[in-house]
């Protein structure tokens, strides 16, 4: 049995399993946890693999001053401010978070003459993929690769206790204490 498995191995289920795994080790526990990826190994990361990863910020450790006026600007005041001001908010510690597994930033040159400033890590998002999955193996983290996820499995009260696969035509179930999606 899983204590956690997520589904899809780009940058957001990435991030799931190594921030649980740490946060287990933080607590003096050694959570089981498997990352399913339906992309062969070396093919895997998603469409963070294959992203430029331009990102809104004037440097690591700081987002652009205009960046929550400017997302209701170009929403017409349909987005929610108090999201884009948390987005701010935390971008910094999550770069932070990402250059502690590795991750390298710079100030590229931007394609649009002009514009706010911009990082993005030196090699893209397969920068963020390959940095992520070696941290997450170092934690123990487990990678099922070729594998689709095809069912949530249910206890009959609703509560979520795994999650069912389908690996090269052979189906079978994972017990999981939580699932990721």
């Amino acid at each position: 049995m899983y204590d956690i498995v997520v589904i899809g191995h780009g940058a957001a289920g990435l991030t799931a399993a190594l921030a649980a795994a740490e946060s287990g080790q933080a607590a003096g526990h050694t959570l089981r946890i498997a990352v399913i990826e339906q992309a062969p190994q070396g093919a895997h990361g998603g469409n963070t693999r294959f992203t430029p990863c331009y990102l809104r910020m004037a440097a690591p450790d700081c987002v652009d001053a205009g960046f929550v006026d400017e997302m209701i600007r170009v929403s017409g005041g349909c987005n929610d401010r108090a999201y884009f001001e948390r987005l701010a908010n935390e971008a910094p510690a999550t770069i932070a978070w990402l250059q502690e597994h590795g991750v390298r930033f710079h100030t590229p040159d931007y394609y649009l003459s002009t514009g706010p400033a911009r990082i993005q890590p030196v090699g893209g998002g397969n920068s963020i993929v390959e940095a992520l999955t070696q941290a997450a193996t170092d934690a123990g983290v487990e990678f099922i690769y070729e594998t689709t996820a095809t069912t949530l499995r249910r206890h009959a009260d609703g509560a979520i206790t795994g999650v069912s696969i389908d690996q090269a035509g052979k189906g079978r179930t994972l017990a999981a204490g939580a699932v990721v999606l």
